[in-house]
């Protein structure tokens, strides 16, 4: 902090008022630091166009029989609308896998189209390679994304902070009501890029096997993007598959 005035002098003393001076004005800005320090926010700030992507490792428990998947997950923001909902366009490449310790072939997942509201909440899961663009996923991707949402609790949050969320079911596409708990536990740095990390568990309330993901994500400062990812699933409603799964993902930013 550059010292403004420090060679100015009290009338009729000769002392300099460099060390008060620079102390006064040290505190001040402290104070002022403080003052406007008003945590961080959790509401992604979405740019159209913007593109990430991802590597993505599952290890998961499925009849008795232990499995491993990889991927590169692309996302690439397609629209942002006047009030804050925005469109996401997801596409999965170089998958790979075992179960029961054999390799098994798994086919590129067509790409999937996902309108979000502001508050992170889904509210459309389409398959991109439909002609209209119209046809709705199963209910088990629904039920995914809503156990993997983080929900903005509407303003800024401080380290420590708790907060909670009531997820509605919707029976139009098959969710279940839900419950969402949140905590802002700290900041990291990945790769340069300066995160805030948020720790949470999602449960659903209906069901003989509810479904839970206890989750931690790394968000993005800068626009609140995810940067990384560790899920640890009970009773996991995977799409496509007939009975729950133990499973853990883990998802890394890739350097573009």
């Amino acid at each position: 902090m550059k010292c403004i005035g420090t060679n100015s002098f009290v009338r009729g003393n000769t002392k300099p008022m460099r060390t008060v001076t620079c102390a006064a004005l040290l505190l001040a800005a402290c104070f002022s630091a403080s003052a406007l320090d008003d945590g961080f926010p959790i509401k992604r700030s979405m740019k159209q166009g913007t593109v990430s992507k991802y590597s993505m490792v599952v290890d998961f428990v499925m009849g008795g029989s232990i499995g491993h998947l990889e991927a590169t997950i692309s996302e690439k923001v397609t629209d942002v609308d006047k009030d804050g909902n925005y469109t996401i366009e997801q596409t999965q490449t170089n998958p790979s896998g075992t179960f029961a310790g054999e390799k098994i072939d798994v086919p590129p997942r067509p790409p999937v189209i996902l309108v979000y509201k502001p508050s992170g909440l889904v509210t459309s899961i389409k398959d991109g390679n439909s002609a209209a663009t119209n046809q709705l996923i199963d209910a088990m991707s629904y039920r995914m994304e809503n156990l993997a949402t983080i929900v903005d609790p509407g303003k800024s949050v401080q380290i420590g902070d708790l907060w909670t969320a009531s997820i509605k079911a919707d029976k139009a596409v098959g969710s279940m009501d839900a419950k969402g708990e949140y905590k802002l536990i700290g900041e990291e740095k990945i790769d340069e890029i300066d995160t805030i990390k948020i720790k949470s568990t999602v449960r659903e309330q209906d069901g003989e096997k509810p479904a839970i993901n206890e989750f931690t994500e790394w968000r993005s400062k800068a626009d609140g993007s995810m940067v990384q990812l560790e899920e640890k699933w009970t009773n996991a409603p995977f799409p496509g598959v007939s009975y729950p799964v133990s499973a853990t993902i883990k998802m890394n930013r890739l350097a573009k």
